[in-house]
């Protein structure tokens, strides 16, 4: 953790409380990484992925990270752990209600308490391997409760283990390599290893070592050990990717068991609805989008999950056009490979798709509206949406075809340029 927060060369504040206090620093310098060095006695971290930052981590150009991801993600299964518990002797264990004294921050008004967001999720089954995820997991007087989505792997992993012995066995990384955080990010089938995804991410090898409850967990600077109850707890509000507050729910009970921390670690907090719960959110959703456009429209160039568009609800897809259609086919593919999607616009491959103002440019000047926009009724959203039905799950989605007219001629739009010397 150390050496990624030297390489980004992060602003530096030399204390901050914890609750409200990390917050307002974080989305005070949102997108840039920051360094606390002193909360309640415990360094902080924070915003330290976003596009330009992983770039950096990995060394992989910012238009080129989807490939990369891509690649690794089509070699996991060559992905290797190894074992190595001398780690394990790196941690100082503590009891349960020590997490009192952790700086887990409080982030806004209305939050129902501290909230752990960094925290990645790692359980193991019998049947399917291994799975990492990220969720908010709220602390409370002598236990947690973490958010599980319906119908998603941990929530399907967690009946199962309910059904099978009555409680599912948890572990929780805060602070590790943004490897592990990606990994913990994407969407794949429940056989999937996210582990091992995560080392290919790295090179093709990661250590990890194993805990008490016999989970392998990677190098991390805090780490909860648990079981995921039958119980259920009210759970919210709190601040979702779009910057408003999700609803209560009842939400299961994590059981503390066990507590690990370094002997100087480094609190990873991650700022709920800031551009690094964004990009952790939809860049390992881009891969998948340019998968499905792929299948339809094999001459499909890049994908971006735009910020503005909380990098979830909008996409910027960007073709090299080859017949009349492949736009609005390229559309259709989308809103199929990402169904929380509600606004994706299709642009030629000479407009830049980084670059907002040239993606309003391909709008302005390529698109005519009773032609080249589809809206769909009633389509299953996004939950995160405020503007959606919510009850029913239900949205409108609407689709831009923003590229050339290949009836009308390329030639009509085609950009001035000056040569060069």
């Amino acid at each position: 953790m150390r050496e990624i927060i030297n390489k980004l060369n992060p602003i530096i504040i030399e204390k901050a409380d914890k609750k409200f206090g990390i917050s307002r620093i974080l989305k005070k310098y949102d997108g840039k990484p920051v360094y606390i060095k002193d909360v309640d006695g415990f360094e902080v971290v924070g915003n330290l992925c976003s596009r330009e930052t992983l770039s950096k981590i990995f060394n992989v150009k910012k238009e080129d990270f989807i490939f990369f991801m891509l690649n690794a993600m089509e070699k996991e299964k060559e992905g290797k752990l190894r074992i190595n518990n001398k780690l394990k002797e790196k941690y100082i264990v503590e009891s349960p209600e020590k997490i009192k004294d952790w700086p887990i921050p409080t982030y806004y008004e209305k939050d129902a308490g501290p909230y752990i967001t960094s925290g990645v999720v790692v359980v193991n089954d019998k049947d399917f391997g291994y799975n990492l995820s990220i969720h908010r997991i709220l602390v409370k007087d002598n236990h947690l409760v973490i958010r599980m989505v319906e119908q998603r792997h941990l929530h399907f992993l967690y009946n199962k283990a309910l059904n099978e012995k009555g409680y599912l066995d948890v572990a929780i990384v805060i602070g590790v390599h943004p490897a592990v955080l990606l990994a913990g990010s994407t969407s794949a089938d429940i056989t999937f290893d996210e582990l091992k995804f995560a080392s290919v991410l790295l090179g093709g090898e990661m250590e990890v070592f194993e805990l008490d409850n016999g989970l392998l967990v990677p190098e991390a600077e805090f780490i909860i050990e648990g079981k995921i109850m039958p119980e259920t707890d009210d759970e919210g509000p709190f601040v979702d990717i779009t910057g408003t507050y999700d609803i209560v729910r009842k939400q299961p009970i994590i059981k503390i068991e066990k507590l690990y921390r370094k002997e100087k670690p480094i609190f990873h907090a991650l700022l709920p609805g800031g551009i690094e719960h964004k990009t952790l959110m939809g860049m390992p959703q881009e891969p998948r989008i340019l998968k499905g456009v792929r299948n339809t429209v094999p001459t499909v160039k890049n994908v971006v999950l735009t910020e503005g568009g909380c990098c979830w609800l909008h996409a910027v897809v960007q073709i090299q056009k080859r017949t009349e259609g492949d736009g609005k086919n390229a559309i259709l593919a989308a809103f199929a490979s990402h169904p929380s999607l509600k606004h994706v616009v299709v642009v030629d491959d000479d407009i830049d798709i980084f670059d907002i103002n040239d993606v309003e440019y391909a709008i302005a000047t390529r698109v005519q509206g009773d032609r080249d926009i589809i809206i769909i009724p009633g389509a299953k959203g996004s939950s995160l949406d405020p503007s959606s039905d919510l009850k029913n799950k239900l949205t409108a989605k609407v689709g831009i075809d923003a590229t050339m007219s290949l009836i009308k001629g390329r030639e009509h739009f085609e950009r001035a340029k000056i040569p060069e010397e």
